[in-house]
């Protein structure tokens, strides 16, 4: 279990784990060493966890993991949940296939997206003027498996999230953004290829940062003139930091 983001190239979402409850039960096992106010930080691989699961046979095993992967709590950063989950129910996978390209799709990028927000939709009621979302989970008693509804208040991180995107759309920044290069994770700059001012052209290098030991090339996501550029070698960046903009002549 990582502290990855599937749906941005399984790119590593370091950050503070502010909430956390692994799952148990018949047959399964975590290997972990983190909880709840743990931090996962950009300097070391983003691994959270190992879950196990066995049963009497594959399909025992795979309806086990996926109890386990419903139960387990992982609060404050992107993981790779709902990315489990959604590719234990591929029916590639149930099948048994090589499911090859599977792990790549948009459909399972989709539905991972889908899974690791419980439920897709909110329900009306409020707790404490906070929202309250739905989420099917599954329990496993005496060998059977049940399927179980919860409402659950919405995190605090993820309300603040919506009332943020919400201002956002209402002050017009969508210009801005359009021209704005921002650091898809949190991590160091390790190098500087471009200066303001310099043409660049779509999908051009213009820095590099490092987070969990891997080195990630930002690029240019349109020609245009390099303007702002608010970065530096050895420099700490955050996740949606504004590295420069790059301006359509």
């Amino acid at each position: 279990m990582n502290a990855e983001d599937p749906s941005n190239g399984f790119l590593p979402s370091p950050g503070r784990i502010t909430g956390y409850r692994e799952p148990g039960g018949p047959g399964v096992r975590v290997d972990s060493g983190v909880d709840a106010g743990r931090e996962i930080v950009g300097l070391y691989d983003p691994l959270i966890a190992k879950v196990c699961a066995h049963g009497v046979d594959r399909e025992h095993a795979r309806r086990r993991m996926l109890r386990a992967l419903d139960e387990y709590r992982i609060d404050g950063v992107t993981t790779l949940l709902g990315f489990h989950r959604a590719l234990l129910e591929h029916r590639c996978f149930v099948g048994g296939g090589t499911c090859e390209g599977v792990v790549e799709s948009e459909e399972l990028a989709n539905r991972a997206g889908q899974l690791s927000h419980g439920t897709t939709s909110l329900a009306a009621a409020s707790d404490g003027g906070r929202s309250l979302r739905e989420r099917l989970v599954h329990a496993e008693l005496e060998g059977r498996r049940y399927e179980l509804k919860l409402l659950l208040p919405e995190p605090p991180h993820a309300e603040l999230a919506r009332r943020r995107s919400e201002r956002g759309r209402a002050g017009g920044l969508h210009g801005a953004a359009k021209d704005a290069v921002v650091s898809p994770m949190q991590g160091t700059v390790l190098a500087v290829e471009v200066a303001d001012g310099d043409e660049v052209e779509p999908g051009q290098v213009l820095c590099i940062v490092e987070a969990m030991k891997m080195e990630n090339e930002i690029t240019a996501h349109r020609a245009g003139r390099v303007a702002e550029l608010s970065v530096e070698a050895g420099q700490p960046v955050n996740t949606g930091q504004v590295i420069c903009v790059v301006l359509s002549e």
